[in-house]
């Protein structure tokens, strides 16, 4: 269930490739700055602080980076050789959360209990893409 977003990715891919362009690409996942202010609630600011919306079983995990850090993975690749027509995964370890896990870290911090409420992924991409159009 990708909605097309990445077959422009795609197309732009296999351009780069076909032309014997050199190049490194850098899989990420999520940039905190965008998803980690609301803990991935469509329409918020701000963490919630009665109710969460858990997308699906809320088990899958995502990698959430800062946008700096990307940058400097980014620069330390350009001279480096052995990445050089590869793609390079940044994930770290300590990055890595489901969304329960992300709600029981923020019930941890709020020293309450929040209702969770299960959605399914497509109606949590649906409210996801009409909140931010």
């Amino acid at each position: 269930m990708d909605y097309g977003f990445y077959e422009k990715k795609i197309e732009i891919r296999h351009s780069i490739e076909s032309e014997g362009i050199p190049h490194t690409y850098i899989c990420c996942n999520f940039f905190m700055r965008y998803l980690l202010p609301s803990l991935v609630q469509p329409g918020l600011d701000a963490p919630p602080r009665d109710e969460i919306k858990i997308f699906g079983e809320g088990n899958t995990k995502g990698v959430f980076v800062k946008e700096n850090d990307v940058a400097k993975f980014t620069i330390c690749t350009i001279e480096d050789p052995r990445t050089l027509n590869k793609t390079l995964y940044l994930r770290p370890p300590g990055n890595v959360f489901s969304m329960n896990e992300l709600a029981d870290l923020w019930e941890s911090k709020l020293k309450k209990s929040l209702k969770r409420c299960s959605i399914s992924l497509e109606d949590g991409f649906n409210l996801y893409i009409f909140s931010v159009c």
